[in-house]
C-alpha cells in the first residue's frame, strides 16, 4: 500500500534531517553544540523529496529523498539509517483515510563536504495520512493517495 511505502520514507527522511542538522552545526566551528529538533514534511504522494527543517543550536534547511536516506545541504550531504521500534497503521473503510504512526532510533554517517565527520544518532516520530477513493464501495489499494500528508519529527545530538 502507498501509506506504507511513505510511513517507511518519512522515517527515513525524518532521519536523514536530523543528521543534516547535526553536520552544519559540526561544520561551523563556532556554532554552540546542543539539541538540534528536525522536521521532515511532505504533502505529494508521487515523490520521494521531503523538505525538512532543523532548528536548535543551528537554523538550516534542505531536502531528503525518503527512499536512500541522502540529505541535501548547502554544501554537501548526509546518510541517514533508521530502525523502526513501534508502529502501527490503519484504514478507515468508511472514509477511506489510512493512518501510520510509528517512532524508532536513527544514526548518521557518510557526510561529505563540511558534513564528512558527521555523526550522530536519536530519535524520530512519524505520523502519515492519506485519503483515497472509493471503487466499487470499497476504498482502492493500489492508487495513489489524491491527498496526503506525512510529518517525521526527529530529535537528538550530534558531533562532527
Amino acid at each position: 500500500m502507498i501509506i506504507k511505502r511513505t510511513a517507511a520514507l518519512l522515517a527515513a527522511a525524518g532521519i536523514a534531517a536530523l543528521a543534516v542538522t547535526g553536520a552544519t552545526a559540526a561544520a561551523a566551528s563556532s556554532a554552540p553544540s546542543g539539541i538540534e529538533h528536525w522536521t521532515v514534511e511532505s504533502t505529494n504522494p508521487v515523490s520521494a523529496t521531503a523538505t525538512l527543517i532543523a532548528r536548535g543550536p543551528l537554523t538550516v534547511g534542505g531536502t531528503i529523498n525518503l527512499e536512500t536516506g541522502h540529505v541535501r545541504l548547502p554544501g554537501g550531504t548526509l546518510v541517514l539509517s533508521h530502525h523502526q521500534v513501534w508502529g502501527t497503521q490503519g484504514q478507515n473503510p468508511k472514509t477511506c483515510l489510512a493512518t501510520v504512526t510509528s517512532n524508532g532510533t536513527y544514526s548518521v554517517s557518510k557526510g561529505t563536504g563540511p558534513y564528512k565527520n558527521v555523526t550522530g544518532h536519536g530519535t524520530y516520530t512519524l505520523t502519515a495520512y492519506a485519503i483515497v477513493k472509493k471503487v466499487n464501495g470499497h476504498c482502492a489499494t493500489k492508487v495513489v493517495p489524491y491527498a496526503q500528508t506525512e510529518l517525521l519529527t526527529a530529535v537528538g545530538p550530534l558531533t562532527g
